[in-house]
């Protein structure tokens, strides 16, 4: 997997008093691209993005962060607000920190796909997000039954195989991207920051909370937002692409014949398809 390269350089800062583990490179004045990695367990931007940063860093400025409670940032997490809500007002702060204050363009596959939808359905943060790639990321609607078959991990490497055998097609390089995965799965304070938040209360704790309005703040947001729905993908619902195009006027939808992480297991084709909607988006907002 992913180790410094000349391209590539891998940076642990305080972010808000919180470590925060993130990965960069490409030139200095290149447009910015913010990459965000996926949910699962051992979840990490290398992890999510190590074949595709070198590609992208040729011409754009890359930062690709670990969220809080993954990778190698603080296992710090917040349970009185979504898990969306903290980590967007994190990511916004580690560029604070970087003096990136023009708009960037956000990718993210999975959760991070979801963050950088999240994001820009937030008044707060839309001016700031120039365009949204999302692979296989819906912001949280639409999911299939194969969702919860991601949900558990009991700390083996065999059940970690199970899952990245769900999120990614047949590899080559599965035996190390299951390696750098249980490095991360298996660091301290992973399992309770990913388990904090299902944690039971007693009877007399629980609330009502208030119905999702999600994804209706993203009706008639013009930004730019490239949907890529993967064929393959067995944890969403077909369609879903379809369902947010209705909602953001400037989005187009992408079909690939993979599963839910084709960043992973083809990082070139997807890499392509980025790539070309991020120099379209470009060349068409001078």
């Amino acid at each position: 997997m992913l180790t410094e390269t000349p391209l590539i350089t891998e940076t642990t800062a305080l972010v808000a008093n919180l470590e925060t583990r993130f990965l960069s490179g490409g030139p200095d004045d290149g447009v910015p691209v913010v990459f965000l990695h996926d949910g699962a367990w051992g979840g990490s931007s290398d992890v999510t993005w190590s074949h595709v940063l070198p590609l992208a860093a040729e011409t754009f400025r890359v930062i690709a962060p670990d969220f809080l409670g993954y990778g190698g940032s603080a296992k710090s997490i917040r349970v009185d607000v979504s898990p969306f809500a903290f980590r967007i007002r994190h990511l916004f702060s580690l560029l604070d920190s970087l003096g990136i204050t023009e708009p960037v363009h956000i990718v993210g596959n999975s959760f991070g796909g979801s963050i950088g939808l999240r994001a820009l359905a937030d008044e707060g943060y839309r001016d700031r997000i120039a365009s949204v790639t999302t692979i296989n990321g819906t912001g949280g609607p639409w999911k299939a039954p194969d969702m919860a078959r991601i949900g558990d991990f009991d700390g083996t490497r065999e059940r970690l195989e199970e899952i990245v055998d769900i999120l990614c097609d047949p590899s080559e390089d599965k035996e190390a991207q299951l390696d750098a995965r249980m490095r991360w799965a298996t660091a301290p304070g992973h399992f309770t920051a990913m388990r904090g938040p299902h944690m039971p209360v007693p009877e007399a704790l629980k609330v009502v909370r208030p119905a999702d309005p999600f994804p209706a703040p993203l009706q008639g947001v013009a930004t730019p937002a490239l949907l890529v729905e993967c064929t393959g993908d067995t944890l969403l619902e077909s369609g879903w692409a379809m369902n947010l195009q209705a909602e953001l006027p400037n989005a187009r939808a992408v079909l690939l014949p993979y599963k839910h992480c084709p960043n992973i297991t083809h990082p070139q084709e997807t890499w392509n398809v980025i790539g070309a909607f991020l120099e379209s988006t470009i060349e068409g907002g001078k």
